[in-house]
């Protein structure tokens, strides 16, 4: 019995190292593909980063927007060249198209989720040629509740462009929906879908004209003594850009009383805006919200404090100018709050209606009246001998003989807007939206406004005025602005949206009839000319096809 275990023992012993020294002949099997793998931490689209923990998720958009009736960005004809309407200067027509993508990268930490979050692309305008340009949405950081970089405004409420694509223009809301705005910022979840949001945002991008109307003798080889009010524009020279993306409020940002400017007349702000006397920045701006989101809709409200610093009365910087002091008036602190509610219609899945309303002191950007650093607040519409002029500064000073050393009048304006959305089918909604706004200088500030040598304004026989008091009694430069429209989206196939929208805008001026406006010239038009101030409306529309690729 023993000799027979031996001999099964051996021949099984045998067997394995035959088999084992043939299968060492064999090939070595390669490791296993490292297949893409789905992250559904985050929601839909999210994937793996192979080799990481970190989730991304790749989205974007391509779109064609033709305007008619309206600037690129659906802007009425209301400001600059195309204010002019005439046939020189005013595009009746226009095409843009924009290409977007999007990076979306998150992972799991002790601290929460770590997020950064870019997006940005191409534009291509009828203005450009076939070069197109290059710019930026949103770039930031997110840890916890933390938030570092270029974001959305924690002002901004519901203006996101879910309702409409122009009335983002009609100067009724803050809006940085498109730019974003540079900010660091914590965001506290109290549960229940209630939340409060402190916010420190750069100030520069929120201002608005800041005008010094002092006047006196030009001086040779000196800055202008004072700035003047320039129809269609704020005071102070336009910035040009050497390249990139030129929008006001996207380059760099300065004053434009640049030191190494020699211009005597109208000195240029390189990739800057045109601020007036607005003095370098000193403190960002602050920002705070309250926000509920549950399953009926969404409600906030927020408030902000923007700097008003101004540079010297007069001169800025010769002390040879009869017009250089050396003071500059007092800082002031403009604010601005606003509330908005949203609700989730019972009736239609889909279906909103939004309600928000404002108010602001030397911070009319948080109302839109600017629309991020002036790129289209001072309106201006010309209709033969009439003309429609606004401007939406955020404060005057002079030092003139009706108002000497006047110390900076803040502005203010209020807003109230509104918006409905009703989805006929799962593809083919419209949306209804109006607007209106109304911005007042105040009364010292209207003062001075109608009694500078450097307003635009005359009597009617064509006399300026001489800084010692108003031009007219009826002289008042607040105006209000007032908006409806309609937006029809319609999705023939999933991820492509067509669209049309309408839009009716009409500027209105508290500006006495029996005045006049001098306007220098330009585009066709001879110069100096007088225009009777008056109401002015435009009618425009826009077609758009985007290609979505969102997951």
């Amino acid at each position: 019995m023993k000799m027979v275990k031996s001999l099964l023992l051996g021949g099984a012993a045998g067997l394995v190292a035959v088999v084992g020294a043939q299968a060492a002949d064999l090939p070595v099997k390669a490791k296993p593909v490292e297949y893409v793998k789905i992250c559904s931490l985050y929601g839909e689209g999210f994937f793996y980063i192979p080799g990481t923990d970190t989730c991304l998720k790749i989205g974007g958009w391509v779109r064609l927007d033709t305007y008619f009736g309206s600037q690129t960005s659906a802007v009425p004809e209301f400001s600059g060249g195309d204010g002019r309407n005439n046939r020189v200067d005013s595009r009746d027509f226009a095409y843009r198209a924009r290409t977007v993508v999007s990076f979306d990268a998150r992972s799991q930490t002790e601290y929460g989720t770590l997020r950064a979050y870019y997006r940005g692309g191409f534009e291509l305008q009828y203005n450009t040629f076939t070069n197109g340009e290059y710019y930026t949405e949103r770039a930031f950081i997110q840890l916890g509740g933390w938030t570092f970089g270029k974001s959305q405004s924690f002002f901004d409420i519901f203006y996101n462009q879910w309702s409409m694509s122009a009335g983002a223009y009609t100067f009724a809301g803050s809006n940085t929906a498109a730019l974003g705005t540079m900010l660091a910022a914590y965001t506290a979840q109290f549960g229940n879908g209630v939340s409060a949001t402190l916010s420190v945002e750069d100030g520069t991008v929120r201002r608005n004209g800041l005008w010094d109307a002092t006047s006196g003798p030009a001086v040779a080889g000196a800055f202008p003594s004072g700035d003047a009010l320039p129809i269609g524009a704020y005071p102070g020279p336009l910035g040009s850009a050497a390249s990139g993306y030129t929008t006001c409020g996207v380059t760099a940002n300065q004053n434009d009383n640049t030191i190494s400017n020699s211009s005597t007349t109208n000195g240029i702000a390189l990739l800057g805006c045109s601020y007036g006397d607005y003095a370098a920045q000193q403190f960002p701006d602050v920002v705070g919200n309250l926000r509920v989101d549950q399953a009926w809709g969404s409600a906030q409200v927020s408030g902000a404090i923007h700097q008003v610093r101004a540079a010297y009365y007069g001169n800025d910087f010769r002390a040879d100018s009869p017009t250089f002091t050396g003071v500059a008036p007092a800082d002031r602190w403009g604010w601005a709050v606003n509330a908005g509610i949203m609700f989730n219609l019972p009736w239609n899945p889909g279906d909103k209606f939004w309600v928000e309303a404002g108010y602001d002191q030397g911070a009319s950007n948080y109302s839109g009246a600017g629309w991020l650093t002036g790129t289209n607040g001072p309106l201006n519409r010309f209709n033969g001998s009439n003309l429609a002029a606004t401007w939406a500064l955020d404060g005057v000073f002079a030092n003139n003989v009706a108002t000497p050393f006047s110390g900076i009048q803040l502005s203010s304006e209020w807003y109230v807007t509104a918006a409905l959305e009703h989805y006929w089918t799962p593809a083919l909604r419209t949306s209804v939206y109006g607007s209106y706004a109304a911005w007042t200088p105040g009364s010292t500030g209207n003062l001075i406004m109608c009694s500078s040598p450097q307003s635009p304004i005359r009597t009617a026989a064509g006399a300026a005025p001489t800084g010692a008091a108003a031009i007219s009694a009826a002289c008042d430069f607040g105006w209000n602005l007032w908006s409806v429209g309609s937006r029809t989206i319609w999705n023939p196939v999933r991820n492509l949206d067509i669209g049309v929208e309408v839009m009716y805008a009409q500027v209105n001026t508290n500006q006495d009839r029996s005045l006049r406006y001098a306007f220098g010239g330009a585009g066709g038009r001879p110069g100096p000319l007088l225009y009777q101030p008056s109401d002015e409306g435009v009618w425009s529309a826009m077609a758009r096809v985007q290609r979505n690729f969102y997951p």
